[in-house]
């Protein structure tokens, strides 16, 4: 995994949030466990990449349910950007709007100047995947907002392990 730098490491426990979804219901973490979590931080709606990541990880839903994962889509877009983004793309789970910029802080995943726009902090596209009682079990951290994740290698891991498992 061509990892970059990120303070939130294999092992530990993943922070707790709650940050509203597309339709502004609040979604907490801690609502997810139970089963393994794919949470998938993108910079910006709309944005080329992150739609074709958004649309890729839609495409590949069912699979990843049937490894038992639920998926999280996460910006610093406001939610009513995320709503239409999300009603554009057909995308059937949740995306959560880090708009206060809170999480992506506690997780090490801070993009600053996106776009070379100052004060303009989004989220490094990372894909952090926990397990059922919300330790992360796979990470990929990319300090270049043009790369996609490894689609492949999530299923893979997710495929390899059933339960909760070490990377």
């Amino acid at each position: 995994m061509a990892a970059a730098k990120s303070s939130l490491k294999i092992g530990q426990k993943a922070p707790e949030f709650e940050l509203p979804d597309q339709d502004l219901k609040n979604r907490k973490l801690s609502d997810f466990r139970g089963k393994k979590t794919i949470l998938a931080f993108f910079p910006a709606a709309e944005s080329s990449v992150c739609t074709a990541e958004m649309c890729a990880i839609r495409d590949s839903l069912d699979e990843l349910r049937d490894y038992g994962a639920n998926v999280l889509g996460i910006s610093v877009d406001g939610p009513f950007v995320n709503k239409a983004f999300a009603n554009n793309h057909h995308l059937s789970f949740p995306v959560l709007s880090d708009y206060g910029r809170k999480v992506i802080k506690k997780y090490g995943i801070v993009m600053k100047k996106l776009a070379s726009m100052p004060d303009y902090n989004a989220a490094k596209r990372s894909v952090f995947i926990l397990d059922e009682q919300g330790k992360v079990r796979y990470r990929w951290v990319s300090d270049n907002p043009l790369v996609e994740p490894n689609y492949a290698e999530i299923k893979e891991f997710l495929k390899k392990n059933n339960g909760s498992s070490n990377n």
